[in-house]
């Protein structure tokens, strides 16, 4: 889904004038918006990463009682009801989604990022471990953050067997230490 379609959605209007701060941090977009800030940024397509920035962004508002809180709500509703759309993608909960490509490609991402190592024990492959990428906030209760790049680490099979999902440890600190 592009910008301009998530606000047309939000708003129930073909021409969206405005935007909050919290979309225009989520999206990347300078603010206070400078004139043809649409016409520039309208095109762009929302990435899983942006919509669990934006889905954050708002909750926060909405959660602080904002005077926007309203319109808040609206782009909640609108990242709630699917109609941000990342290729049909299977439920995040789902063992579907793990074959889906676009979890694929962000698993590539994911080593890419954080290497080739267990965050936690720091164990790799040449240990003779297996290593997973691992939702730190669970893919079951945050569906909204399964393909967000900044959810993710890298853990052997048994450092991600003993955290399963009930444990939100983040061990990325500890690879970097």
């Amino acid at each position: 889904m592009k910008i301009i379609d998530y606000l047309k959605a939000k708003y129930g209007v073909m021409k969206p004038t405005t935007i909050l701060l919290a979309e225009a941090k989520s999206f990347g977009i300078p603010y206070p918006l400078a004139q043809g800030w649409l016409r520039k940024y309208g095109g762009v397509s929302i990435t899983p990463d942006m919509s669990a920035m934006l889905y954050q962004n708002l909750n926060k508002m909405v959660l602080n009682d904002h005077p926007n809180k309203t319109s808040a709500i609206l782009g909640l509703k609108v990242l709630r009801h699917g109609r941000i759309n990342f290729e049909n993608l299977p439920k995040a909960d789902s063992s579907e989604f793990l074959e889906c490509s676009a979890w694929k490609r962000l698993r590539i991402q994911a080593f890419e990022k954080y290497g080739n190592k267990c965050q936690c024990c720091g164990a790799s492959p040449q240990d003779g471990v297996r290593l997973n990428v691992d939702h730190i906030q669970p893919r079951k209760l945050f569906p909204e953050l399964a393909l967000s790049l900044d959810n993710l680490q890298i853990l052997c099979s048994d450092c991600n067997h003993g955290k399963g999902n009930w444990s939100m440890s983040d061990w990325r600190q500890n690879a970097q230490a």
